[in-house]
């Protein structure tokens, strides 16, 4: 089965295309020191990358037809339904990996700043696929499983910041370092971009968010990024297969 989907994805032109569109957008960040351009180029993958995953990944983990024949084999369905979004989170990240290679090359990167942008694209691109596998197992309906993505896409990319910092003005009285640190740890993609700032050694601020994720955590390395991630991996798709093993197809 997850031959079957990085099949799909990997002879999708589409697919291609979005990991070539990293390396035309790491054009526009030439001649800026690597870390500026790293981080830019990290903030304009948030903004297009998301949508195109979910655009391609949710119609082929929705399709409730194609599902009923496939849960008519052997193997349990929610271990088929896991082995598709594995497919898929291989046949996207390959793409990814060729384009953030060529931005790299293009940006002139020197090796660890290379990883960490690699790095990046990879997390992102798992991330996204496994936000379509939970909403495709939840709802196996295409429009309305894009849908509930692009509000997530919405509220972690868009909205998140400003949410946050309107909390901490709203009861800056209070003790509420408990509490931003639980909303924080809700968006690794955040953690993500200061987990970059530091890696890189870029001059250049993150926001409010980043400010109280470096305050708060900035003496324990890598761990919020891996735990973050983790626990977002375990939680999409983990559910996403035991939703999909238990629903009526």
């Amino acid at each position: 089965m997850a031959g079957l989907f990085l099949k799909e994805v990997l002879r999708n032109p589409w697919s291609w295309l979005l990991g070539l569109g990293v390396a035309a957008l790491a054009l526009a960040f030439r001649g800026r020191p690597e870390g500026v351009a790293v981080l830019s180029l990290y903030g304009l993958l948030l903004l297009f990358v998301p949508p195109a995953v979910l655009a391609l990944a949710v119609p082929l983990l929705a399709r409730r037809e194609e599902w009923a024949f496939w849960t008519a084999m052997p193997r349990p369905a929610g271990r088929l339904y896991l082995a598709a979004a594995g497919g898929l989170a291989l046949g996207f990240a390959l793409p990814f990996l060729l384009g953030g290679g060529l931005a790299a090359s293009l940006l002139g990167l020197s090796g660890r700043n290379a990883a960490w942008l690699l790095l990046a694209l990879v997390l992102v691109v798992l991330f996204w696929v496994g936000v379509a596998a939970l909403a495709g197992a939840w709802v196996l309906e295409p429009g309305r499983a894009l849908g509930m993505g692009l509000l997530l896409w919405g509220f972690l990319v868009l909205a998140y910041d400003p949410a946050v910092v309107g909390l901490s003005l709203l009861f800056r009285d209070y003790p509420l370092e408990g509490f931003l640190l639980a909303v924080i740890f809700a968006n690794p993609l955040e953690i993500l971009r200061v987990s970059l700032l530091k890696g890189l050694g870029a001059p250049v601020l993150v926001g409010p968010v980043g400010y109280l994720l470096d305050r708060l955590l900035g003496e324990l390395g890598g761990l919020p990024l891996l735990l973050s991630f983790g626990v977002a991996f375990l939680l999409f798709y983990g559910l996403a297969a035991g939703i999909f093993a238990r629903r009526d197809r």
